[in-house]
């Protein structure tokens, strides 16, 4: 017996360190500096005013390894070398940026443009006319990438100096001369120009950290330049805002029975959410193990299983529990739940049998099964951390009504009962299947059936938590790759198809002369199931993966949290950068200025399906076109928005703030919750606020982005 404990706690170490080994992979032995030289110049050092000279900039990588140019064949591909040039002062970068040369390999499906030996990149920097005698220091901030098997990165600022003659200045070269003037048109003379070095000054708009595809629409306000100056922007923007009536949303004189049968129906829906399902083989399989206890009373250990989960989630539901939705995309978290979900699954498939120590079981029996109840709640609330991320948009709507004084304390309790204990009645019968199962009569083989297929099952969930970790832990997925993923998931539908066909056994299988009608149904799905989303690993033409048409492929793809599509809509996460430009293009123009602000997360299922099924569909993206785009991630703002290596601890922050911020103004912490604001000259007036979370009815979502951009009633 202590054998066979000291095996399982092997296993799990060793789960639990493969999974942490994702926050150290980038670390390595070596530097970047072992592997990676490099140099800026300019040529000449010296110019007049109106002369051009060279910048240049050249990186030597050692041979076995590679860089990347600026820009890629696919615009989602991360592989790039990002370069932030400073803005126009004495002297200003003008004309294209040179790359220099690259070949096409094939890395990780995905053509993607290399640069090996000495990559050279060169841009033109003009001296104004009007600049004065004396020397400039130009910076430009880099991100480089120095790749293998896995990549390195340094993040300098490449500094340069360049002297500014005296004398009358001479012409400026014709190619440039319309940069030059467009730039003169907008930006002050040199001698109030506080950013004439490149170096923005205190109350100044920093220069674009962002790296943003060329597009016709307006362009994106870049993110903070710190984490105080992001948690300023939203207080400054907090002070504009002017509540309207919301669009869309739930009048105040619904009675105390439609609100508890919302409760009901979300509750409902919640239960078909992804995160729900691989909770169903666990709660199976503990209580099969329960149900052979020779105390086991099985309506006690259900109604306690249940009652757990109906606590937990009424509390929640009121308090809205920050620390549990915390908790539930922490890496660390997914990294144990991921490792707890393998843990039960090889045991499902019969590579050792979960048994407490013999003087445990003596005492527990001997207490009438008290150490029974104690795993029952604790499994109990290990399902409730896991559906919490699909679970939480809907408690989200309890908050958001509790602020807003429209029920009693006694009608939230209510409706917070309604709405958990729907949400765990079906598992009240699940916890007594088991005992049902006992008691049928010729049950035969399909029992231990049943366990290989939920094994089977929760390795697939158990990959989505670590890839969820990984997600959250590195810049670039590594190891749990969306392809990666998804291949082991189609690889396990068609395994359980060929084991409930009966085409493949286990060694501890009993020999099954034929299958029942259910069986062989159920195996035909599965590996339809594997047929159908096997599409999903081939690459379009620009490296995009490929998408199954359907509801069952939108739903897999949101629930794998997708890497950003190359068709994703051009999205800041500035909000008053965002509205600062709208008030801008309100001077010039004087048509009204709309701003679409979308409460997302990293790790939000809901949000992903949205992105990836609703916001591509063509009459959703020509109503965006009335909008510009602002997304708040309140889990972590990805370090894609930055052109420089923001740290995680910044970028968390960041998110805590956008959470705060959404509490505050909208009384709501669902996700996602969109927003339609207006911009005006000195007030933002939110016209409407979408609360369905998960889009089900995409005409009353599309009618939501019309309303709000019709103009409001004269007072």
């Amino acid at each position: 017996m202590r054998d066979a404990m000291m095996r399982i706690v092997r296993l799990l170490a060793g789960v639990c360190v493969l999974g942490l080994g994702l926050a150290t992979q980038a670390q390595g032995q070596t530097s970047f500096s072992e592997v990676a030289t490099y140099e800026v110049q300019i040529e000449p050092k010296e110019a007049k005013p109106g002369e051009t000279v060279t910048w240049k900039f050249t990186m030597h990588v050692r041979d076995g390894w590679h860089t990347y140019p600026t820009k890629q064949l696919s615009p989602d591909n991360p592989s790039v070398t990002k370069l932030r040039f400073p803005k126009p002062g004495e002297v200003m970068f003008v004309g294209d940026l040179v790359e220099p040369e690259s070949k096409t390999e094939l890395l990780d499906g995905m053509p993607t443009q290399v640069v090996e030996g000495t990559a050279v990149w060169e841009r033109k920097l003009l001296v104004r006319p009007d600049a004065k005698p004396g020397k400039v220091k130009i910076d430009v901030k880099a991100h480089l990438l120095a790749c293998t098997t896995s990549c390195l990165l340094d993040s300098p600022v490449l500094t340069t100096e360049l002297t500014i003659g005296a004398g009358p200045p001479v012409e400026v070269d014709p190619k440039y001369k319309t940069e030059l003037e467009n730039v003169s048109k907008e930006s002050d003379p040199p001698s109030r120009n506080p950013a004439a070095n490149g170096t923005a000054a205190k109350n100044d708009t920093p220069s674009n950290p962002v790296i943003v595809p060329e597009s016709k629409g307006p362009s994106v306000a870049p993110p903070a330049a710190s984490v105080e100056e992001h948690e300023a922007n939203l207080n400054a923007v907090r002070e504009q805002l002017v509540s309207l009536e919301e669009i869309g949303t739930r009048k105040s004189n619904e009675g105390l029975i439609g609100f508890l049968v919302t409760a009901a129906f979300w509750g409902a829906v919640a239960l078909v959410t992804p995160c729900v399902f691989p909770m169903i083989p666990i709660t199976v399989s503990f209580f099969l193990k329960q149900s052979e206890r020779e105390h086991h009373k099985p309506f006690r250990m259900a109604a306690i299983y249940c009652g757990t989960i109906i606590l937990v989630l009424g509390i929640s539901a009121l308090t809205l529990l920050t620390f549990f939705r915390s908790l539930s995309v922490r890496p660390g978290t997914n990294i144990f739940l991921g490792a707890l979900f393998l843990f039960f699954a090889f045991s499902l498939l019969g590579m050792y049998e979960i048994t407490l120590p013999a003087s445990l079981t003596r005492f527990t029996s001997s207490r009438e099964g008290r150490g029974g109840v104690v795993g029952t709640v604790f499994m109990a609330l290990t399902f409730t951390i896991v559906s919490f991320t699909c679970v939480a948009p809907f408690l989200g709507g309890f908050g958001g009504m509790a602020a807003s004084g429209q029920f009693t304390w006694l009608e939230l309790v209510l409706g917070a009962l309604v709405f958990s204990t729907t949400f765990a009645a079906p598992f009240f019968v699940l916890a007594l299947f088991p005992s049902l199962i006992k008691k049928l009569p010729k049950s035969g083989s399909w029992l231990n059936s049943v366990k290989v297929v939920m094994g089977l099952l929760e390795i697939a969930a158990a990959l989505k938590f670590f890839r969820t970790a990984e997600l959250r832990l590195l810049d670039m997925p590594s190891y749990f790759t969306y392809d990666l993923v998804m291949g082991i998931w189609i690889a396990l539908a068609i395994i359980c198809g060929l084991y409930l066909l009966n085409l493949l056994r286990l060694s501890h299988d009993e020999s099954q002369e034929g299958i029942g009608v259910v069986r062989l149904l159920l195996g035909l799905v599965f590996i339809a199931l594997g047929i159908y989303l096997t599409p999903a690993l081939f690459k379009k033409d620009k490296g995009e993966n490929q998408r199954p048409g359907g509801v069952v492929y939108a739903w897999i793809d949101s629930f794998l949290l997708p890497e950003p599509s190359h068709e994703d809509l051009p999205w800041s996460v500035n909000l008053k950068g965002t509205i600062d430009d709208a008030r801008k293009d309100l001077e010039k123009s004087g048509k009204p200025q709309f701003v679409f602000l979308d409460n997302t997360g990293v790790t939000c299922t809901n949000c992903k399906y949205n992105e990836r099924s609703v916001f591509t569909q063509g009459e959703i993206r020509k109503l965006f076109a009335d909008y510009r785009l602002v997304q708040h991630y309140t889990d972590e703002v990805p370090a894609s928005f930055y052109s420089e290596n923001a740290s995680l601890h910044d970028r968390e922050l960041a998110a805590e703030a956008n959470l705060q911020f959404q509490k505050d103004v909208f009384k709501d912490e669902r996700l996602p919750l969109y927003a339609a604001l207006e911009v005006t000259k000195d007030k933002v007036y939110i016209r409407g606020v979408y609360r369905e979370g998960k889009i089900n009815d995409v005409n009353a979502f599309a009618a939501f982005l019309k309303n709000s951009v019709k103009p409001r009633p004269a007072k």
